[in-house]
């Protein structure tokens, strides 16, 4: 049943809020104010148009740039990972699972029929959905799958 809810819905099922977004031309600084701020551990670089260039997620910030010489009015494009995969709102659920799986990506951008950028998807994002969407297989199981309790809980 999980896996044909994901083959199925949409990515726009997920109910996915608007991207944290700076331009190609911000520095460093504010990448950095921007994934603090807003609390989503990314941030999307986009160009004039609002087309994902880049991504500078809390895993660029610790890999390429926690204890080295960076400075704060630098320029974001040298610190984010380029060469991004793309989906859309059509897309399945189970493309981008697939794609996190596959590919290693913790972030995908998720963008409209003309390249724009319009939320991006997070691993996380994933979680909640298969958390709600099937609370009591999800939510009911134990930390350690082959776990037994020695005497039942209650008073």
């Amino acid at each position: 049943m999980v896996e044909e809810t994901f083959q199925t819905d949409p990515i726009s099922a997920l109910g996915l809020p608007p991207p944290v977004s700076i331009g190609r031309d911000a520095s460093v600084g504010t990448a950095l104010a921007a994934v603090q701020k807003r609390g989503q551990g990314y941030v999307l670089v986009v160009d004039s148009q609002g087309h994902p260039t880049g991504i500078l997620s809390e895993r660029e910030v610790l890999m390429r740039m926690v204890a080295r010489d960076v400075k704060y009015d630098e320029n974001v494009d040298k610190y984010v990972s380029h060469g991004l995969e793309t989906l859309t709102l059509k897309d399945p659920i189970a493309k981008a699972i697939q794609m996190m799986n596959e590919g290693g990506e913790r972030n995908i951008p998720i963008v409209d029929a003309q390249g724009v950028a319009v939320a991006v998807l997070r691993t996380l994002d994933i979680i909640h959905f298969l958390a709600e969407a099937f609370p009591a297989q999800v939510l009911n199981l134990p930390p350690r799958p082959h776990q037994l309790i020695a005497e039942p809980e209650g008073a």
